[in-house]
């Protein structure tokens, strides 16, 4: 309070005359003792008659009036219950308590009256707290309750057994020659006969030659393999996508071991030839470590969304919803350029 006194604390010294306020909450209380003690004596000498309840306002006292707004002392009473769980210093005692409780409601109530709490970013982020709250309530419970079992992941894992197998593999090295858009017959027989050269030469090459070795840089015009012996790689049998045309891909899949060429090759406006340099089976993973790991996640993640979904329609069914289209067609939707639009019916899960 910057050193002033503060118009609304509620410590007094004893020597100072207390506000008329303070005098009237310390009669309350001993008219309340003495009513109590009169009440005590009165049982002894009677037999006791039964009481009507007494009236809401008494039972839950104005204990401050800020403005036109009355707080009661279960709302005072509720705060610091609330504060003394969060091990706050100002449960402790009221004169700790009072003054900011004062001052929070006395603020509150100026920022209502400017109107602040209709503004519309400030009631987007308190019903992202509300949704973000029923979350924790009413949903993360059950979403912690969640659970895989071994024979959902077996099932899972044997309905989509092709998602984990590994498919055939080939590495490969390559000589390709073009033949140009207006070449005749004679000109195409020409680039055939070369690479068909380039094969008697590959087949007299040494078995630890890297593909097709110095050849490539001779008679194949593919850029991106030519100075490392034609070599392109591993390639997956069965791929849909592939530089390469199926023809060259048919041929090299059927070359029985490594080190094998092939034929020359003819397809579309080239000529290939192809060297199997190594293989790998086609394999299926165990259903064990990462995978399996992440097959439970995967079926987990699928289950928590399903809870979600399921008690959206209930909250829907429960409330209840009717939705006039005729008026809604009336809503007008300017899109913002470089930006998506709001689409969050819910905060993010944490």
């Amino acid at each position: 309070m910057n050193g002033r006194m503060n118009p609304h604390r509620t410590s007094w010294p004893p020597h100072a005359s207390r506000p008329p306020g303070a005098r009237s909450l310390t009669c309350a209380l001993g008219v309340a003792l003495i009513a109590a003690a009169l009440s005590s004596t009165s049982c002894k000498r009677s037999t006791p008659t039964a009481t009507p309840p007494a009236p809401a306002a008494q039972q839950d006292p104005v204990a401050l009036r800020i403005g036109e707004r009355d707080v009661r002392l279960s709302e005072l009473q509720s705060e610091i219950d609330f504060l003394r769980a969060k091990r706050h210093p100002s449960a402790a005692v009221i004169d700790t308590f009072l003054d900011p409780a004062i001052e929070r409601r006395i603020a509150l109530e100026k920022a209502r009256e400017l109107g602040l709490d209709q503004d519309f970013e400030l009631k987007r982020q308190w019903e992202n707290l509300l949704i973000g709250r029923l979350r924790e309530t009413e949903i993360e419970a059950k979403l912690r309750e969640a659970t895989v079992t071994d024979e959902e992941i077996a099932d899972h894992y044997q309905r989509n057994l092709e998602t984990y197998a590994r498919p055939a593999q080939l590495h490969l090295a390559l000589l390709h020659l073009k033949v140009p858009a207006h070449a005749d017959d004679a000109a195409r027989q020409a680039i055939r006969t070369r690479l068909e050269e380039a094969r008697a030469l590959a087949l007299e090459l040494p078995a630890d030659a890297r593909g097709f070795g110095a050849l490539a840089m001779n008679y194949s015009e593919e850029p991106t393999s030519r100075f490392k012996g034609g070599d392109i790689g591993w390639l997956e049998a069965g791929a849909t996508a592939s530089r390469w045309p199926e023809e060259v891909l048919a041929a090299a899949f059927a070359l029985p071991e490594n080190g094998a060429l092939s034929e020359v090759i003819s397809a579309s406006d080239s000529f290939y030839l192809v060297k199997k340099l190594d293989s790998r089976q086609a394999v299926v993973r165990a259903l064990e470590g990462r995978l399996r790991a992440a097959v439970a996640d995967s079926l987990l993640r699928e289950k928590r969304t399903a809870i979600e979904a399921g008690l959206t329609r209930a909250w829907t069914e429960s409330i209840g919803l009717t939705v006039h289209r005729e008026v809604l067609d009336a809503l007008d939707f300017q899109p913002t350029e470089g930006t998506g639009g709001d689409a969050e019916p819910f905060p993010p899960s944490p």
